[in-house]
């Protein structure tokens, strides 16, 4: 019997999920589409489309995008939606990989820029070509892609990844008046190399702040950062993202072993963010293959900005699916599990010099004032998943979101952040040491 199927989390049915797409408001709904292939190995994408009135509850539409256009025979790549006028305006990177004895990165590749217009979010209405591989600057190679559009005082802005000749990733801004006929004006990058793609590009502003996001492949990590074989980052911008800002100090989106290609997009006030709970490339794996499906995201996270860094908090949404199961101000708590519930959130605050969790028979989270960090570890159950580092001075509150096959845990407030899958034998305890006041919920949904 299959135990690992999430509560709360999206996840398919069967096949593959990975890079959430197109995340928007529309007509009443939260829509969002996401990579996807039928098998659970992966393969030929296509994009699957979920809509949801409160975050919680989604209901699954119709595949949305086919790799069925010349221009998009390999894969319907990533991208987003901007909504204007009571319109989705789509766009994604229509992959092609022609036949023969090819690199794939430098030739028998085409990245296409491909606009969809819908009128309702269900049909599509149009779908064409706004740029080809020879619209890009040049000095690049054949790794264009991932487009996130957006207006900016009545101007559409556009930033797509790239890979150089050199092999150094960066992200190029282009310019529009009508979301047909796109210019190119700058490009971000930083003077040393830093990765040899930037995929899966954002640019927003927050509070008064222009931060660029991407994911960076091949960048060389250590002990504390860096820790996968891929990662994202934010930058914050300096100056006008239009002209001459430019990128300063990076910092890491999340510091777990399971969480890659996130966007975000604004509604209600509101900057939320979804990310994948996944890692190209890696080397642990995933038994629900077993089953059949493969990957989920995280859960949405809502943004803010202050002391020069980007905090992210579960979106208040999870808060209406919480039952208390207890409260607790006490050296050591163990918490039995006898109705074999899946889905918890903890908060703990007032620590002491040390702290130890352990959730299920799976998880350990040790944090130690003298070693000065957190360290997230497996028991067991990992798939090849071991250990992940955060190097922080002082913790003064955890937010742990765990679901059947999956564990975040929000630091100091949502400063950092840990994901990983996490796949249980057993539900059984959930275990915590140390001086600390704190409370666990059950979520059922």
């Amino acid at each position: 019997m299959n135990t690992w199927r999430q509560k709360y989390h999206i996840e398919p049915k069967k096949g593959w999920l990975n890079d959430p797409n197109g995340l928007c408001f529309f007509k009443g709904y939260y829509h969002v589409f996401y990579q996807y292939a039928y098998e659970p190995e992966g393969g030929n994408k296509y994009w699957a489309h979920l809509r949801s009135k409160d975050l919680l509850f989604w209901e699954e539409a119709p595949i949305f995008l086919s790799p069925d256009k010349d221009f998009d025979k390999s894969g319907v790549y990533s991208g987003c939606t901007l909504v204007k006028e009571d319109i989705m305006h789509i766009f994604y990177t229509g992959n092609v990989k022609h036949k023969g004895d090819f690199d794939y990165i430098n030739t028998g590749r085409e990245s296409n820029t491909v606009h969809v217009v819908s009128k309702d979010g269900e049909h599509i209405d149009s779908r064409n070509v706004v740029m080809y591989n020879k619209d890009y600057p040049k000095g690049l190679t054949l790794h264009v892609r991932d487009p996130k559009v957006f207006e900016y005082e009545n101007k559409y802005y556009m930033a797509l990844g790239a890979r150089t000749m050199e092999d150094k990733g960066e992200v190029l801004i282009f310019e529009s008046e009508d979301l047909e006929n796109w210019k190119y004006i700058r490009t971000f990058e930083t003077m040393a190399r830093f990765g040899y793609m930037w995929e899966c590009p954002d640019l927003f502003e927050i509070n008064g702040q222009w931060i660029l996001m991407a994911c960076p492949q091949g960048v060389q990590g250590g002990k504390y950062e860096f820790q996968n074989i891929h990662s994202c980052v934010y930058f914050i911008i300096e100056g006008d993202f239009r002209t001459n800002g430019y990128i300063s100090e990076y910092k890491e989106v999340d510091f777990g072993f399971d969480f890659y290609a996130p966007q975000t997009f604004m509604h209600d006030g509101r900057r939320l963010l979804l990310g994948w709970m996944g890692m190209p490339d890696a080397d642990y794996t995933n038994p629900t293959l077993e089953y059949g499906y493969q990957h989920c995201m995280s859960v949405f996270r809502e943004l803010d900005f202050k002391d020069n860094t980007l905090y992210m908090k579960p979106v208040k949404e999870l808060e209406s699916i919480r039952k208390p199961v207890f409260e607790y101000a006490e050296e050591k708590v163990i918490y039995k599990n006898e109705d074999d519930k899946k889905a918890f959130e903890l908060e703990i605050s007032n620590f002491g010099e040390n702290l130890k969790i352990e959730i299920f028979d799976t998880v350990k989270l040790d944090f130690d004032t003298d070693r000065g960090d957190l360290e997230l570890s497996f028991i067991a159950n990992g798939y090849g998943r071991d250990k992940r580092y955060l190097k922080i001075k002082s913790l003064e509150s955890l937010r742990i979101m765990i679901d059947s096959s999956s564990l975040e845990i929000f630091v100091n407030d949502g400063k950092y952040v840990m994901s990983a899958r996490m796949y249980p034998s057993n539900y059984s305890d959930i275990k915590v040491s140390g001086n600390i006041r704190g409370k666990l919920y059950s979520l059922d949904i």
